[in-house]
């Protein structure tokens, strides 16, 4: 009935942001999005592991030395978990995908995107056991940005990938496999529409 239940907050006392949730196999949640150690400029992907009321069972934090940023996670069939965003490298963002184990350790990670900012906000796992991420590609396509597509193998390697978009900035924010095997993708235009 959407009745307020509980709410707990976990961080560092700078600026740390979830931006994706999903609910674990013990019926607790495992958050994603970034934590901030100190100063603008030291953000890494955080994810958050909790039992079912709430309570902080561990964290983990994937990154190097600029900005890293957790866009969206999901629970792989394998029990552990992918997380995808942007990461910072040579001053411009690249999509970033980590795969962990079921507790948070990393098992491995895989960067796409060229030589300007491209940044990942939706991973999906696949039916065939790969991923699929969606999100904007200031490198690749017709526009200021477009939204980008990238396939991966189930260990992450990079298969292809499609833009999506005219001559104005646009880019996906979801992303989901269609029943014959496609994708759907949403997200923002100012190439088309009013």
């Amino acid at each position: 009935a959407g009745n307020h239940l509980w709410n707990k907050t976990y961080g560092t006392g700078n600026d740390d942001r979830a931006y994706s949730l999903v609910q674990t196999s013990d019926g607790g949640y495992a958050i994603a999005g970034y934590v901030t150690f100190s100063g603008p400029n030291l953000k890494d992907f955080w994810l958050v592991k909790t039992d079912p009321v709430g309570n902080h069972m561990w964290n983990k934090t994937y990154g190097g030395a600029n900005d890293d940023w957790g866009s969206s996670l999901i629970r792989t069939s394998d029990g552990g978990y992918a997380i995808a965003g942007y990461t910072n490298r040579n001053l411009n963002y690249n999509f970033w995908l980590v795969k962990t184990d079921v507790a948070g350790n990393m098992v491995w990670n895989r960067t796409f995107g060229g030589p300007n900012s491209d940044g990942a906000l939706s991973v999906i796992q696949t039916s065939e056991g790969g991923y699929a991420l969606a999100g904007y590609t200031n490198s690749y396509g017709a526009g200021v940005y477009d939204m980008l597509l990238v396939k991966t193998d189930s260990t992450g390697n990079h298969l292809w990938n499609k833009t999506y978009g005219g001559a104005g900035s646009d880019g996906a924010w979801s992303l989901v496999q269609t029943v014959d095997g496609g994708y759907a993708l949403a997200g923002y235009t100012y190439s088309y529409g009013a």
